[in-house]
């Protein structure tokens, strides 16, 4: 009887713990499988509590800051205040002080001031008014055997010869003075002395100069005269020159055309170049003949030429007609090369195609259906 009520408490509790996970998953499901509600791993309402606390928490970081500056700028101005306070005191105070001690704390007030006047030499008499000073005595060590008691009257001429010295020194100066003012004197009448001497030499030198340019000009003249009467006589002798020449001319060998004026010593064969007149009919006709033969050989040389460069285009035909005939065997080759391999492609995409329809009619036939994909997606584990 206890066993039986254990084993229905039992099953309660697991037919409970099911029913709890039943309801679990199929909450799951809403959440999971809702594309509009579904969060992968985030709880949203717990991100927005803890954005909204941590936004809040910034609020008031933010706030506290805001009153911690405004209370450090309060408690600024007030130390500033008090600084400003303490200083206008502590001025006021100094001001008192010196008030004061300019008004009962004089130094002639002081008790030992006579130490450190600055004026107690002045006001103290000296150490010996004279000879008979009743102060001399003889611990005062102010009076002694052979000391000077004529220096008063030393000094009086000692001053004396200083200002007679000075009134020498100036007289010195004044006479300085007026012999430099008349030394200046002299200089300004010997400049003015110099520059009228050189406006008289200026003046003499102008006067010569026109002399000396109307004795030049005159010269010219007069040389102009002999050079040109120097020009007509050599114009007169250069016209009697001339004629001279032209008549020996018209009389000489070189105008007269005279053969035997060119014939030279040296050689039957050699000419005065410088007499020589041409060559006669015999030697125009062996010139000719000469020509001729040269004509005659530069044909000759011409023909062999042409017949050379004919050779060698009919050479380069016959090599360009192989060269042409080459290049037409050797695209041939190529057409036929190139007509092989796409009969080989075709053959071999054909047999490709084969292999696809045998795989697909043969090997993949074992499609899966819908009940194969329904299996999935049908729990959130």
């Amino acid at each position: 009887m206890l066993n039986s009520l254990f084993v229905n408490h039992q099953d309660q509790k697991e037919a409970l713990a099911i029913e709890r996970r039943r309801r679990f998953e199929e909450s799951r499901k809403q959440r999971i499988f809702n594309a509009r509600r579904r969060i992968i791993g985030v709880d949203t309402d717990a991100l927005g509590l803890q954005v909204q606390q941590k936004h809040e928490a910034e609020q008031a970081q933010a706030e506290q800051q805001r009153k911690f500056a405004e209370e450090m700028r309060r408690q600024e101005q007030v130390l500033l205040l008090k600084q400003h306070e303490q200083r206008q005191d502590r001025v006021r105070e100094e001001n008192e002080l010196n008030r004061f001690r300019a008004s009962h704390q004089k130094p002639e007030q002081s008790r030992d001031f006579d130490l450190f006047d600055p004026d107690g030499l002045k006001k103290s008499l000296p150490a010996r008014l004279g000879d008979d000073d009743p102060r001399l005595t003889i611990s005062g060590a102010q009076k002694f055997d052979g000391e000077d008691l004529e220096e008063r009257h030393r000094r009086k001429v000692q001053i004396e010869q200083q200002r007679s010295w000075l009134e020498q020194q100036i007289r010195e100066k004044q006479q300085a003075e007026l012999d430099r003012r008349a030394a200046e004197t002299f200089l300004e009448s010997s400049l003015m002395s110099r520059e009228h001497r050189l406006h008289q030499l200026a003046s003499q030198e102008r006067y010569a100069r026109g002399k000396i340019q109307q004795a030049v000009n005159e010269f010219n003249r007069r040389l102009m005269t002999e050079q040109e009467q120097q020009r007509l006589r050599r114009e007169r002798e250069e016209q009697e020159d001339n004629l001279a020449e032209i008549y020996n001319n018209l009389t000489s060998d070189v105008l007269t055309e005279n053969p035997d004026a060119a014939k030279s010593s040296f050689g039957p064969n050699r000419v005065i170049t410088a007499q020589y007149k041409g060559m006669s009919p015999e030697e125009i006709e062996q010139v000719w003949r000469t020509q001729d033969r040269q004509l005659e050989e530069l044909k000759r040389r011409r023909e062999q030429e042409a017949n050379t460069r004919k050779a060698w285009d009919q050479l380069a035909n016959e090599f360009d007609r192989t060269v042409t005939l080459k290049e037409r065997e050797l695209n041939r080759r190529r057409h036929a090369l190139a007509e092989q391999i796409r009969h080989e492609n075709r053959e071999l995409s054909m047999e490709q195609q084969r292999r696809v329809e045998y795989l697909d009619r043969v090997v993949y036939q074992n499609r899966p259906t819908e009940a194969y994909f329904d299996q999935f997606n049908t729990c959130t584990r």
